[in-house]
């Protein structure tokens, strides 16, 4: 009978284990629970792994990894330029007209020993197999001898495309004139290019830029002693005194040795401890927590119609009218025909119907201190679109009732 009823609470204990199981898998843990909002029931929101946007990573709140808000000073790319040669095209090169393309060949030809009899005119070759072009490339920072980096090509003449080319070997020089790389290789084209007799041609994307992976060969180092230096210096991307503070503040928490002294708004100079390689503190900037400030700007592009509000741009309290005039112009041609043997000639007439719609004006108001979610509420109750925002923002800064910075593309 004892053994009977171990059983029955055994099966009961079981049964309650796995009731207790299935709810905690499909309730989501407590600790990404969103708080219930008036009259609504309690939203879990699961992250998915690996995460997407709208859920934060790596630091919570606020805090940014303080690498994303500046860069050391001297961890630089270096900018590379070259003129060259782009060979075995098909029928797709310069043309005649393009000079400099055939004096590309010629030197060339003169550096291999190749000397073309001098009775020949330079400017009667004509071959459409190359093109010259302009050849850059970014030099990272620490790049060592021997390495390869990513070359971009782009034809400098009338080429209509550069596919199926390849660069012939080009120097890259930087800024002070000196080689750093050479470059050399087939190029990579994303697309195609077709043309058929009589001017009929297909293209999809530019055929006359390319790239060539790995093409460059980097033969010269950028002199640096970064690695023995004692005194680190961060240019912060934006300056901004505050998060320069906040940055010192960071840094000073987690190295208490080191003497943090902020320059200016947009730098933050650092004398590292004994202990502590210049190396080592560049790799711990992904440790560094900073609060960043929200910005304070309004970016506009007419020409796309893109807004951009930063969240800390607010508006005064403000009465805007909104309205649209729409104007359309509807051409019609009207034909005579004369009647049968009458001797008359068939007349045309143009003219156009015009209809003008305007929209009925109505003002809204903007409360005080609105912030950017209740601005973009308002505008999109009404109907705005991005031209009449950009109008609308224009016209709260030239009231003074645009709490922040106004950007215009």
């Amino acid at each position: 009978m004892g053994i009977l009823m171990n059983r029955k609470l055994l099966g009961i204990l079981a049964v309650a284990i796995a009731m207790l199981a299935a709810r905690a898998a499909a309730e989501p843990p407590a600790d990404i629970l969103l708080p219930p909002l008036p009259g609504q029931q309690r939203v879990a929101a699961v992250a998915p792994a690996g995460g997407i946007l709208g859920f934060q990573r790596g630091f919570s709140g606020n805090l940014t990894p303080l690498s994303t808000l500046a860069r050391v000073h001297g961890m630089r790319i270096n900018h590379l330029i070259g003129h060259g040669l782009v060979v075995g095209l098909q029928n797709t090169g310069d043309t005649q007209q393009t000079l400099f393309s055939i004096q590309f060949l010629l030197n060339t030809l003169r550096h291999e020993s190749v000397t073309l009899p001098s009775s020949l005119n330079p400017s009667n070759i004509q071959t459409r197999n190359l093109a010259a072009a302009m050849v850059t490339a970014d030099m990272p920072p620490f790049a060592r001898v021997g390495a390869r980096i990513d070359s971009l090509v782009s034809a400098l003449g009338d080429s209509r495309s550069l596919q199926g080319g390849t660069l012939m070997m080009t120097p890259l020089r930087g800024a002070d004139g000196r080689v750093y790389a050479l470059a050399q290789g087939p190029l990579t084209i994303e697309g195609y290019f077709a043309g058929a007799s009589g001017g009929a041609a297909a293209r999809k994307n530019f055929q006359t830029a390319g790239q060539i992976p790995g093409g460059a060969t980097v033969e010269r180092e950028v002199e640096s002693d970064f690695s023995q230096s004692r005194v680190v210096q961060i240019d912060l991307n934006d300056p901004d005194p505050t998060v320069a503070t906040r940055a010192a503040a960071a840094i000073s928490a987690q190295y208490q040795e080191a003497q943090v002294v902020v320059v200016d708004p947009g730098t933050v100079r650092v004398q590292l401890p004994p202990w502590l390689s210049a190396v080592s503190f560049a790799a711990a900037l992904d440790q560094v927590a900073v609060e960043a400030g929200d910005s304070d700007r309004v970016v506009m592009d007419e020409r796309t119609g893109t807004i951009v509000v930063g969240g800390q741009v607010t508006v005064g309290k403000a009465a805007i009218s909104h309205g649209n005039l729409t104007v359309t112009i509807e051409p019609k041609l009207t034909v005579s025909q004369p009647g049968a043997f009458s001797g008359g000639t068939t007349v045309t007439q143009k003219s156009a119907k015009i209809t003008v719609d305007q929209e009925q004006g109505q003002f809204f108001m903007v409360p005080q201190g609105a912030n950017v979610e209740q601005i973009a509420e308002t505008l999109n109750a009404v109907g705005t679109k991005p031209g009449d925002v950009i109008a609308i923002f224009e016209g709260l800064r030239a009231a003074g009732a645009l709490r922040g910075q106004l950007v215009v593309r």
